[in-house]
């Protein structure tokens, strides 16, 4: 620089001090529409949510995610069951069962005792109405001795009164008997039921005459089902009588209850009761003697049904029986 103050040349220029920004508050004017003058408007803060807002939504998701995984194990979980564990069957025939005082209410008025005299025999044994006709469903080995010429067989009806009754046919094979008493249209059937959805465990009600003790009434339960059961035959026709596919049952049935029903727990008929197991039945007890030990065996009702129809068919049309 020379003494006037001139700049000498080639000498650079000094360098420009910038003045520093005037901060926006010494620009404040408080009558302007815009108090601060020339300030660019502050970028736009996102709304701060509340830390009870933000907790309370973990708590939400946490709660959701737990009851989801819950819901889905337990959706594994019973698919797995299926997978192994049988399903219920709904193909079962219902069988609701009534009380046993119901079923005897129902079942005693179509119950008879029947009183068979003849060939040096007297015996006591049960039926019961068959048809609307008065026919009488019994077994063969009751009524047998009475099929002869001094042959004699009286029904005993459940109000007491006394009929004759006439032998419309009998089976010595299957032990099934029908006979038919006089004046004795009025009764109503009982009804029959399906002997092949009888099951084991059933409840089962025994209606008869054991040693001539008339409307005697047992229960218990089906206690087998499908034995094959020799029982002894009648003297001098040959050999014992079988019972095939018989109902098992430990409902008490003693010498008397031969030909009654055995009603399963809607009052319907499902077997004829014919024979029973007794403890001294190996030791050549006297007739009579024994009694019941809790297994009985009865007749499934379609077959004898089957029996029946056939003896009453064959009786129409003139045979023997």
């Amino acid at each position: 620089m020379t003494q006037d103050g001139d700049i000498e040349p080639g000498l650079s220029h000094p360098p420009v001090t910038t003045a520093p920004a005037t901060p926006p508050w010494h620009r404040y004017d408080p009558w302007s529409p815009t108090p601060f003058q020339d300030v660019p408007a502050p970028a736009p803060r996102r709304p701060r949510t509340p830390r009870r807002t933000v907790l309370a939504a973990a708590l939400a998701v946490f709660f959701a995610s737990g009851a989801a995984g819950l819901a889905m194990g337990a959706y594994l979980e019973h698919e797995n069951l299926r997978s192994t564990l049988p399903e219920t069957g709904h193909d079962l025939p219902d069988r609701p069962a009534r009380s046993v005082p119901d079923i005897a209410a129902d079942a005693l008025p179509g119950v008879v005792t029947l009183h068979v005299r003849g060939v040096g025999r007297q015996d006591t044994g049960t039926g019961f109405v068959f048809d609307t006709h008065g026919r009488i469903l019994t077994n063969n080995h009751v009524v047998a001795p009475g099929d002869s010429d001094d042959g004699e067989i009286s029904v005993t009806f459940a109000d007491g009164t006394t009929s004759r009754a006439t032998l419309v046919g009998r089976d010595a094979h299957s032990d099934l008997a029908v006979v038919e008493a006089a004046h004795a249209g009025h009764l109503t059937p009982l009804p029959l039921g399906n002997s092949d959805d009888v099951r084991v465990g059933d409840p089962v009600v025994a209606i008869g005459a054991p040693f001539d003790l008339p409307g005697t009434v047992t229960a218990g339960i089906v206690s087998a089902t499908r034995r094959s059961v020799t029982a002894n035959g009648e003297k001098g026709e040959g050999d014992d009588v079988s019972y095939t596919d018989a109902l098992q049952t430990d409902a008490p049935i003693n010498p008397g209850n031969s030909g009654g029903p055995l009603l399963d727990g809607r009052a319907r008929v499902v077997g004829i009761n014919s024979a029973i197991r007794a403890a001294d039945a190996d030791a050549d007890a006297a007739e009579g003697t024994a009694g019941s030990i809790g297994l009985g065996f009865a007749i499934p009702v379609n077959h004898a049904r089957r029996v029946a129809d056939q003896l009453i068919a064959e009786d129409r049309a003139g045979g023997t029986g």
